[in-house]
């Protein structure tokens, strides 16, 4: 996932000159520090800072580095190059992927590598990745089943979801005009921002602040009362 420097401006300041001051610092909500051996922790340390830091602020994963602050110290010589692209493999394990960056640093003569985590503006992110059915088979959920599913535990869509692929009653209304305009359309998905319906042929959205929730007692089914603007 991208994240431009200029969108994360506490990232971008960060010099080596401050990422070895923070070596030296007690850990605390922004730093963490790992042995090369400790790669199972990666991954966790990653997805806390994505999921805690302010946006765009970074917490520093240091890997190589002993728990008060020293370069650790090998008795054979870790290929960093090596390193990074095993934490790659580790990190995209994230979901949804995380934004970092690795620096390599130099301290007493050893090398060891600082990784950056901004604070996520899309978060919250798990150590994994989250799965669906489809049909008989089991595949990665996508970013819109994703949402979705997140979609459902806030109150206005969870109760819209409950009608996906099914009939709902529309009642649509103007500013300005008494008249209510009835019709009836299929939930297509619905997420935190706006819900699509197939209304015929034509598949329409519609942001839920613009949506009351009732229900229509005739026809026994959910009911959407949608306010639009004037027609003129």
């Amino acid at each position: 996932m991208s994240e431009s420097q200029e969108e994360a401006p506490g990232y971008a300041s960060l010099s080596d000159e401050d990422l070895l001051l923070r070596l030296a610092n007690t850990e605390d909500s922004f730093i963490e520090r790992k042995r090369f051996s400790d790669d199972r922790e990666w991954l966790r340390t990653v997805v806390a800072f994505a999921n805690s830091c302010p946006t765009g602020y970074p917490g520093v994963l240091f890997i190589g580095v002993y728990d008060k602050g020293a370069p650790e110290q090998p008795k054979t010589p870790v290929n960093l190059d090596r390193l990074q692209k095993t934490l790659s493999e580790r990190l995209n394990d994230a979901w949804p992927p995380i934004y970092s960056m690795t620096k390599i640093m130099r301290k007493d003569g050893q090398e060891f590598l600082a990784v950056l985590v901004p604070g996520s503006p899309v978060k919250p992110h798990f150590a994994g990745h989250s799965y669906v059915r489809m049909g008989p088979e089991t595949k990665k959920a996508s970013e819109f089943q994703y949402s979705e599913m997140l979609a459902q535990r806030q109150s206005k869509p969870y109760e819209i979801l409950k009608w996906k692929e099914r009939d709902v009653s529309i009642e649509q209304t103007y500013v300005g005009r008494t008249t209510k305009y009835p019709s009836v359309a299929k939930v297509v998905g619905c997420n935190g921002f706006y819900v699509t319906l197939l209304r015929g042929q034509n598949f329409v959205s519609f942001p839920l602040s613009r949506i009351d929730i009732s229900y229509d007692d005739v026809e026994d089914r959910l009911k959407l009362e949608i306010r639009e603007h004037s027609i003129g």
